[in-house]
């Protein structure tokens, strides 16, 4: 008898991991890294020129903003390279730094939110941009974690919905923008499963830190009306 040899068929993290490192998606990826820089980079400028912080802290609160600034900077330009010549070793190293760095400077801003929440008062609602350019920035952020997660993880860290009698579709990154968009909004995923501990973990960090930002937009905007 004659058999013949067929290969697995692959995840679709796995399908997703190829079609990010080629063409298009490179360039969507790169594009959504330089985002996340452009709103973390308006948001130190705003701090700086933020005029609660006493003089004396000012000097190193914006040290500290510029250092974190040009190790974003740094770090971006890393995972750009790699991802441009294909470097995928490279490619995972930088990504994570990357992402942890993030992770951080979302911590970072929504902390610095919180500590200056009652210094609004009067200043109208289009003082809120801030806490705007931080929920959005949370959002990206972990929108390339819950990528990072999936394509690391064998066998993927989500299953994704498909029609029956159809396999299982191949994610995109507007998947994942639902995903961390939902986690920010309504705290937790809707019709995706969740089936790695690493993401479980990294998805109680946003929720928390969604409850944090709410709750500061909440202050936020009852200070500028008053």
């Amino acid at each position: 008898m004659h058999s013949e040899s067929t290969a697995p068929a692959q995840a679709p993290a796995d399908l997703l991991r190829d079609r990010l490192t080629r063409g298009g998606g490179r360039m969507a990826v790169i594009a959504a890294t330089t985002l996340v820089w452009l709103m973390d980079l308006l948001l130190a400028q705003h701090l700086e020129r933020d005029q609660v912080i006493e003089p004396s802290l000012k000097a190193v609160v914006t040290g500290i903003e510029r250092a974190g600034t040009l190790v974003f900077v740094v770090v971006t330009l890393g995972l750009v390279i790699a991802l441009l010549r294909g470097l995928r070793r490279s490619l995972f190293r930088w990504g994570l730094v990357y992402l942890s760095f993030s992770v951080l400077q979302v911590i970072a801003n929504v902390m610095a939110m919180i500590f200056t929440s009652g210094h609004h008062q009067g200043a109208g609602l289009t003082s809120l941009w801030d806490v705007a350019a931080v929920y959005m920035e949370s959002v990206l952020v972990f929108m390339f974690i819950y990528v990072f997660i999936d394509v690391s993880t064998p066998g993927g860290a989500f299953v994704w919905p498909s029609r029956e009698g159809e396999p299982p579709p191949v994610p995109h990154l507007i998947d994942y923008l639902f995903i961390s968009l939902n986690v920010n909004s309504t705290y937790g995923p809707t019709s995706e499963d969740l089936v790695s501990r690493p993401a479980k973990l990294v998805m109680s960090l946003q929720v928390l830190l969604a409850i944090l930002i709410l709750t500061v937009l909440i202050a936020r905007a009852a200070s500028s009306i008053n």
